[in-house]
């Protein structure tokens, strides 16, 4: 409970830290978690954003840095009272003096500031906001509380979902947005559904206590949360890397077939030299020529200062290369070089 109080009092630090930095740390963040392929392996250009896409995202992160910024009207923490101060406290401190009381209370404040006479009434304001016990006329129970208090909460995850739905389209989000939603769509949805049920277990299931004349904030620090995190969403569904796409086996099958050509033509190759005597000759005189030209290459003082300055090994770089093309050879198919 310490940690929720602690994010509730560190809100202000935390929106202004998201609004300076937050548009340039997470596509970094994503560039720095993402596998880098092999180097012999291209990696494939970035497409670049649409202006429409930048100019939807931009107004929906100024709207949820809003709501960070101003969030709802909480009597308690927004004047610095504690839930075990009398009602004539709350009372002075929003209307003022006594006899400016009567002119200046609104009807549904008067109904408010009657509800949280009652301690029970108080720690519900804490876990529902301020919204349900200034507005419901009809609420009696917590269960009232909470049922006229639905509307508002699930209207912000389907807003969200709503949003997440155009960044879909592809005259928004361009060229990759189709991939996108075949990718995200699914599991964002699933993750605002099951965070819209966890808000709504939440307020009502958790059970405050008040603590040294104190409780916890509870509609606040789920107001933070649920803002940050759908602050987040359309960013990492916009940013977060598309897994690499399969290769269709229409795509291996001429791949496979002019591999196994060549080997065949390879081990063919080398079966014609074995049988003519004329042309097992000639292959004899490249290979002592290469071997010559290696034995003078490795007498020559030039080379021998550059290998050394260079710190070559030549008999690691012999092994290495060597269990490179057997696990290489071991790995490719065998063909029979004369088959029947």
């Amino acid at each position: 409970m310490s940690i929720l109080s602690t994010l509730a009092s560190f809100q202000a630090p935390i929106t202004l830290l998201l609004i300076i930095f937050g548009p340039s740390l997470l596509p970094r963040i994503f560039n720095f978690f993402r596998r880098k392929p092999p180097s012999l392996i291209p990696t494939p250009p970035s497409v670049p954003k649409p202006l429409s896409l930048k100019l939807i995202l931009g107004i929906h992160t100024l709207w949820i840095l809003k709501q960070l910024v101003v969030p709802p009207i909480n009597l308690f923490s927004t004047y610095n009272l504690p839930i075990s101060v009398s009602n004539a406290q709350i009372r002075y401190t929003l209307l003022g003096p006594e006899n400016d009381q009567i002119k200046n209370l609104h009807p549904m404040a008067e109904l408010l500031l009657t509800r949280l006479k009652i301690m029970d009434s108080r720690l519900l304001y804490l876990r529902l906001g301020h919204k349900p016990l200034m507005e419901c006329m009809w609420c009696q129970t917590e269960l009232d509380y909470l049922i006229y208090s639905l509307p508002d909460i699930l209207s912000k995850y389907i807003m969200e979902a709503i949003f997440l739905g155009l960044l879909g389209w592809t005259w928004i989000a361009g060229q990759q947005a189709s991939q996108r939603a075949n990718n995200f769509r699914s599991p964002f949805g699933w993750t605002l559904a099951a965070a819209a049920s966890l808000e709504c277990g939440a307020k009502w299931i958790w059970d405050l206590r008040v603590v040294e004349g104190d409780a916890t904030h509870l509609a606040s620090i789920i107001h933070t949360l649920r803002s940050i995190s759908l602050l987040l969403f359309p960013l990492i569904y916009t940013f977060a890397p598309l897994p690499s796409a399969e290769i269709s086996p229409d795509v291996l099958a001429p791949i496979i077939s002019n591999t196994t050509s060549t080997l065949r033509l390879t081990s063919l190759a080398r079966s014609a030299i074995q049988r003519s005597p004329r042309l097992r000759e000639t292959w004899n005189m490249i290979g002592r020529q290469d071997a010559e030209h290696s034995e003078i290459a490795k007498r020559d003082e030039e080379v021998r200062r550059f290998i050394k300055d260079l710190d070559i090994d030549e008999s690691t770089m012999r092994y290495n290369a060597g269990n490179w093309v057997k696990e290489g050879w071991d790995g490719m198919v065998r063909v029979d070089p004369t088959p029947k």
